[in-house]
């Protein structure tokens, strides 16, 4: 098993969040959270990136507690793109760059040209590169996260809400993209009819049960 849950709880002050929460994603499943907003997607994406801590249970990665050098290993095999796109400063070209300059990132820096093709499959043009992260439309933050994350060519993507921003014509490529890879394990969160037929399974946290799709 991949990535599991076992019993967890958490609250945020009196709001209860999780109550004996359990689950489990294989490696190369595509699974997609549903809910209310306020339900506890987003919450369930940082409690796995070690940025919240349980109040109770256990999470695991590779069948090992995510803690410690596990959860060294498990974000450095996985790439995440929160839906507050608050991704990094600077230019675009600067926010795309910036992650391959850590040693453990375990990938090369990508060719120029490299990103300017995957930013064009994104509806991107290649001057968008210069200009400041921060002056962007929110479509536009999302694509130039989508583009990190498909650069980055993690075995484990972790995305919220990725097409939220995005036009039919955008969800399709990015879609081809992120979907490429069979062994590529997605645990995502989304509202959209259309990223949710692409997975293989949804957990409805608002019933807490599951459906293959």
């Amino acid at each position: 098993m991949l990535l599991q849950a076992r019993h967890v709880n958490f609250s945020y002050g009196s709001e209860t969040i999780f109550n004996d929460f359990s689950f489990a994603v294989e490696r190369g499943e595509r699974v997609v959270l549903k809910g209310e907003s306020g339900g506890g997607k987003t919450t369930l994406m940082r409690l796995l990136l070690g940025f919240e801590t349980p109040d109770s249970g256990t999470l695991e990665f590779q069948g090992t507690p995510l803690e410690g050098s596990n959860l060294k290993e498990f974000r450095r095999q996985c790439a995440w793109l929160p839906q507050d796109l608050n991704i990094g400063t600077g230019t675009v070209d600067e926010v795309i760059r910036f992650p391959f300059g850590f040693r453990d990132s375990g990938n090369q820096m990508p060719a120029e040209k490299q990103i300017i093709d995957i930013l064009s499959d994104l509806g991107l043009d290649s001057d968008i590169l210069r200009k400041d992260f921060a002056d962007l439309s929110t479509g536009q933050r999302q694509r130039t996260g989508i583009a990190l994350c498909i650069l980055l060519d993690k075995p484990v993507l972790l995305l919220d809400e990725p097409t939220s921003a995005l036009d039919e014509a955008s969800k399709e490529k990015a879609a081809d993209h992120i979907f490429s890879d069979p062994d590529r394990t997605i645990l995502s969160t989304s509202h959209d009819p259309f990223w949710i037929d692409k997975c293989d399974r949804i957990i409805d946290l608002d019933s807490d049960t599951e459906d293959a799709s």
